[in-house]
């Protein structure tokens, strides 16, 4: 396969069932708006975006029952490639309430199916075979069984056969992860303020925390600060890119597109992809934002087309640190 092609890993992935409310009221009843149902899970939802944005793309990782059926059918029919490793027990189901008078999304997550050695040993002899130059997207929780520090093995894996990691985990996965050595990592910034023991995060310390993250090859730390744009920072210069302020149909899933457009963007860099220059990241950073801002106007964890990308870039603000 091409050395572009980006592979997305997926422990815990699911099935999101998101509903409308005109509005969320704690111990209240609500008669639900639009519902719907997508496949869900951090680097599914990554597979997707890219798919849909016309890059090749490959969803791994494990999968069972019926809501895995339908999640796998999902997939087949947006023309993602798929290579689960089957579980018996099935995939998590989760739900989402998007507060239409807020604009604001609650998520109920499930905890997610257990994850056998057996399982987890067939995934990672499914990343020691990726082809040189592939990015490998290491992505979202770690399900009961799987061991805290699997990103990093994972990482070894990809490394072994000349696979590049772009990791999207939080709290300890991430920390442990992070001794993998990923290209990228993007954290939002509480997962960042965990690593910095819970200290909030502005301005020039949130620089230096994101900065702290580019040890060996792990060359750029993009952290996502949710309407207010994200982070990018590289060993010599930083963006800030600031989101335009849009009324959103559901966040869920803004993040995992930001990780997509990174992703796309190592791959097609398979030599020296480290950002040389100020101009190259804000370009990276631009596209990124502009990708996030146009997926919380979609519904449910749909993604953006090409065309709201293109005329979201015009509306984020840039400015290098």
């Amino acid at each position: 396969m091409s050395g572009e092609m980006v592979y997305t890993v997926t422990l815990n992935p699911a099935w999101d069932r998101t509903a409308e409310v005109e509005r969320l009221v704690q111990g209240g009843t609500h008669l639900l708006g639009a519902v719907r149902g997508d496949a869900g899970g951090k680097g599914v939802n990554v597979s997707r975006v890219l798919r849909a944005m016309g890059g090749g793309t490959c969803a791994l990782g494990l999968l069972g029952g019926g809501p895995g059926d339908q999640l796998e059918e999902t997939l087949r029919q947006e023309g993602v490639r798929a290579g689960f490793v089957r579980l018996p027990a099935p995939c998590r189901v989760n739900t989402k309430i998007v507060d239409r008078s807020a604009g604001v999304t609650t998520e109920f997550n499930e905890l997610g199916p257990r994850a056998d050695a057996g399982a987890l040993e067939a995934l990672e002899a499914q990343l020691r075979q990726l082809p040189p130059g592939a990015v490998a997207v290491l992505a979202g929780s770690l399900p009961p069984g799987a061991p805290a520090d699997w990103y990093a093995r994972a990482a070894g894996c990809c490394r072994g056969c000349g696979a590049r990691v772009v990791l999207d985990a939080s709290r300890e996965a991430l920390r442990l992860g992070l001794a993998g050595e990923p290209e990228i990592v993007k954290p939002n910034r509480e997962e960042l303020e965990y690593l910095c023991g819970g200290a909030a995060l502005q301005g020039e310390a949130l620089l230096a925390a994101a900065r702290a993250l580019l040890q060996g090859r792990t060359g750029l730390a993009a952290v996502s600060l949710g309407a207010d744009g994200a982070l990018f920072a590289a060993r010599r210069f930083a963006v800030l890119a600031a989101a335009p302020r849009v009324r959103a149909a559901s966040t869920v899933g803004a993040g995992d597109t930001m990780t997509a457009v990174l992703a796309r963007w190592l791959a097609h860099r398979p030599e020296q992809w480290e950002p040389q220059d100020g101009q190259t990241l804000s370009e990276l950073a631009r596209q990124a934002v502009a990708a996030a801002t146009a997926k919380v106007l979609r519904p449910g964890t749909q993604p953006p087309r090409l065309e709201e990308i293109e005329e979201m870039k015009a509306r984020v603000t840039l400015k290098e640190l």
